[in-house]
């Protein structure tokens, strides 16, 4: 299958070669724009996105990132989406790989009925970094979380496990976290929740030891959680 490659040139020097994805399709699928995203080097960097098709995922994302003089390729990872992740969330001339956290998608509920916090990336001196929880984005994500807030059905706000642990995280984002929690712990219906079997100390639950495993209700899966 064909790859999209990535080539940085500074003038005709050629200065890094990066390889995508291969799409699935019958060409590549990739885009690439200059943006300055690591403001301690001497300019801007290149974004680089290759999409390897797919139901839900995923694009890959490399940032071109000249560190110490030479250009190296960083991998930032893989994301549900079409790549575009790319914003400057608080309007200082610096952008940053904005997504959604993918690890709560499918996690209590279909992919259509989940919601997921904001999860805020950059790249500095070629070195990937979360950044969701910088005060810098808090405006950002309290408007994402308008967003989760608008989009439910209001007779399913407390009914569905995967809007809920999505909001609860938002809710954490700004701050608000152990209140929506404690909310939802009010507000779910326990007696209909015959609860799910988790690992206590992380993983699936097949693989964990017997004294490790234990059926939960969804408001102590969700805490264990995050």
């Amino acid at each position: 299958e064909d790859v999209p490659v990535l080539g940085v040139f500074i003038g005709d020097r050629k200065v890094l070669e990066a390889a995508g994805v291969a799409s699935g399709f019958d060409f590549p699928a990739a885009e690439a724009s200059i943006a300055e995203i690591d403001p301690d080097n001497g300019g801007p960097e290149v974004y680089f996105t290759s999409y390897s098709g797919g139901a839900h995922c995923c694009s890959t994302v490399t940032v071109a990132d000249e560190v110490g003089g030479r250009w190296t390729a960083v991998p930032v990872g893989e994301f549900d989406g079409d790549g575009n992740y790319l914003e400057d969330l608080n309007d200082d001339g610096i952008a940053e790989i904005a997504t959604v956290d993918n690890r709560f998608l499918y996690q209590f509920d279909c992919y259509a009925c989940s919601a997921a916090p904001l999860v805020i990336m950059t790249v500095k001196g070629g070195k990937v970094a979360d950044v969701s929880t910088d005060p810098r984005f808090l405006a950002a994500n309290r408007e994402w979380l308008g967003q989760i807030e608008d989009a439910v059905d209001p007779a399913e706000r407390w009914t569905s496990p995967g809007y809920l642990a999505g909001w609860v995280a938002a809710k954490a984002r700004v701050g608000e976290g152990e209140a929506a929690m404690r909310e939802v712990r009010a507000r779910w219906n326990l007696a209909d929740d015959e609860g799910e079997e988790v690992c206590l100390t992380g993983g699936d639950p097949e693989d964990c030891a017997k004294k490790n495993r234990a059926v939960l209700k969804f408001p102590d899966r969700l805490e264990l959680f995050l």
